[in-house]
């Protein structure tokens, strides 16, 4: 050390006050070296550390709804950790000490939400919103001379810097009267002393994403099909279309402020005391004022399934097995069995395993027992004839001809789920549906039933439908009685 700058509490300076230019205040990087031959001699160290506390906290239907998903949550987190002088300094460069992260956003609230309109349309919106990370007030330029501009800034009291420095008194009242909010909160309680390492916050900031799906079986589009649009940044839409470019304000942006509190102007070696001039934008995040922003982007995503559908590729293994490849050849019996995998899951069958723990009434087991042996009555007259028929073919088939009468098989039994499940809906109260396993609730819902009806040729219940499956749909009743009828309509 070769002084100390007794007007910005007595910090340490490693160069000589005749190697700092007068006129611009630079200190010459030479001195501060035990070496002169050497610039900026850096040792990598594994010594320091850091810790994070977390408590969470999701909230989301317990149902599962095929119109309408939504879910929130929040995180309270708490990250320090340990730095040298280095990275942060107001004395001695190598000394260690623990203060709040760079990265360390206290609060933080998460959501998402999806609709499907009209069956049509699902829209899916996503995104944040988080507290401030802190930032610490710099100064523009490297004055203690260890090599690096890291220094924090010193904020000076205007009243007690006015005859010295009318200038830099000048600036700091203005800018504790009439600075940004982060400015002035963070400054005023830190006037006459060097800056704390991450004293000063940012304003809470917000990111947001859209997602706009088309339903292809509404738009008659092929099921290979998928459309999709991507909004990066939809608060940030929002804002434009709300208020224009010229009068934005800052939705969707994550603007980090402006840490520089002093600009350097010169230095006085006489009074061995630096010359500095106030940054007005200091803390500031005015998306005026900055050209870092998140742009508004819109995707348009056009996706083509051009394989064959995963039906059909497991159908054409098991047929090809003891025809054209070696292997016993699938009986009636195993391909009846493997149809049951392929199709969505008979959920009146979970329902009636499951009647203890849902506590079914005796009207309610009874009622979806009837339908259970209407839906496994019509199961077998749909399976048992298509089993032996491709149970039968011969060793050269086509397959081609084998896929279409599986398929045609599958719509036919999808229909008599589709027409089976409202009454199994309506017969349950809220809190047994809620019960229920996904891939029962899923089975009884007639929009995804729709989607899946001939295969799951692009990724059916995938893309737009990934919104589907998030959200319930309720539709009218069927007489258990007339179930038989409508079946065979």
């Amino acid at each position: 050390m070769r002084f100390r700058l007794a007007g910005e509490g007595n910090r340490p300076i490693f160069a000589r006050a005749s190697s700092i230019v007068g006129s611009t205040g630079s200190v010459a990087p030479s001195d501060a070296r035990l070496d002169a031959s050497f610039g900026n001699v850096l040792e990598q160290r594994s010594d320091l550390s850091s810790r994070n506390r977390q408590f969470a906290v999701t909230l989301q239907p317990l149902a599962f709804s095929s119109r309408l998903g939504w879910n929130v949550a929040y995180v309270y987190s708490n990250t320090r950790d340990v730095v040298r002088g280095f990275t942060s300094t107001d004395g001695d460069p190598r000394d260690r000490f623990w203060g709040r992260s760079s990265l360390d956003s206290r609060h933080q609230v998460t959501y998402g939400v999806s609709y499907n309109f009209f069956d049509w349309v699902p829209v899916g919106l996503s995104g944040s919103f988080r507290s401030g990370r802190p930032f610490t007030p710099i100064v523009s330029s490297d004055i203690n001379g260890d090599g690096f501009r890291n220094d924090r800034a010193f904020v000076f009291d205007p009243a007690s810097v006015g005859s010295a420095d009318p200038v830099l008194a000048a600036g700091m009242r203005e800018l504790l009267a009439s600075g940004s909010g982060a400015a002035r909160s963070c400054l005023g309680s830190q006037i006459g002393r060097v800056a704390a390492r991450g004293s000063c916050q940012e304003p809470w900031s917000s990111t947001s994403n859209m997602t706009i799906g088309f339903n292809p079986v509404k738009f008659r589009l092929p099921q290979r099909l998928n459309l999709s649009l991507y909004v990066n940044n939809a608060l940030g839409a929002a804002d434009l279309v709300m208020h224009g470019e010229k009068n934005r304000r800052g939705w969707g942006q994550a603007i980090s402020p402006d840490a520089t509190l002093l600009f350097v102007r010169g230095f006085d070696p006489t009074a061995q005391r630096f010359r500095y001039e106030v940054n007005p934008r200091f803390g500031s995040t005015n998306p005026r004022e900055t050209v870092n922003r998140n742009p508004v982007v819109v995707t348009a995503q056009f996706r083509v399934d051009i394989g064959f559908t995963r039906e059909r590729q497991l159908l054409t293994q098991s047929l090809d097995r003891g025809r054209t490849r070696a292997g016993a050849r699938s009986t009636d019996q195993d391909i009846r069995g493997m149809s049951g995998t392929l199709i969505p899951q008979n959920a009146m069958s979970l329902i009636m395993r499951q009647a203890d723990s849902l506590k079914l009434t005796r009207k309610q087991a009874d009622s979806i027992s009837a339908l259970n042996r209407v839906y496994v009555v019509a199961y077998d007259s749909i399976w048992t004839p298509v089993a032996k028929y491709l149970a039968g073919l011969p060793e050269q088939y086509d397959r081609a001809a084998a896929y279409d009468r599986y398929r045609r098989a599958r719509e036919e039994t999808i229909d008599v789920l589709m027409r089976l499940a409202p009454a199994v809906r309506e017969l349950l109260t809220a809190d047994q549906w809620r019960m229920l396993p996904s891939t029962a609730v899923t089975s009884l819902d007639r929009r995804y039933l729709a989607a899946v009806r001939s295969s799951t040729a692009g990724g059916a219940n995938m893309g737009a439908l990934g919104l589907l499956a998030q959200m319930g749909w309720s539709g009218g009743t069927i007489d258990p009685s007339a179930a038989a009828v409508m079946i065979h309509r």
